[in-house]
């Protein structure tokens, strides 16, 4: 009879528990287009740059998790974005991360206000880039 208690305590357990840095639900402030405004920071190219309004850098997050990229108005690629949210024990505050594709060891924090965004790379060589929300 305590066995079964046991078991039963257990398993109970197991489904009870969410998993850490499991998937979450997409902020919908991701959706839409986001040029590109000004890009600091980093140790690896490009440089820290400013760019102005309609220079076509644009990653474009669509609702069913896909995305598309544009350098200079050209299509440059396309794949799957996904998000998680992750505990940042120093600072005790969740923080959503974005990565793309299947490429979870390079992932960015992300951090939106109204209609500006900011991917900050936690690979610290990378360079972090502010997007401006634009109309599709």
């Amino acid at each position: 009879m305590k066995a079964s208690i046991f078991v039963a305590v257990v398993v109970l357990f197991l489904f009870s528990c969410k998993k850490k840095n499991s998937p979450v639900p997409l902020s919908s402030g991701l959706f839409g287009s986001w040029e590109v405004r000004r890009v600091y920071n980093g140790n690896i190219l490009p440089a820290d740059s400013i760019y102005k309004p309609g220079n076509g850098n644009i990653v474009r997050l669509n609702a069913d998790s896909t995305y598309v990229k544009y350098i200079q108005h050209k299509y440059s690629s396309k794949g799957v974005y996904h998000t998680r949210i992750n505990l940042m024990s120093m600072l005790a505050m969740n923080n959503e991360r974005l990565y793309f594709d299947n490429d979870t060891s390079f992932n960015y924090m992300v951090l939106v206000n109204g209609d500006l965004m900011t991917l900050k790379p936690l690979f610290p060589d990378i360079p972090t880039t502010d997007y401006q929300k634009i109309p599709n």
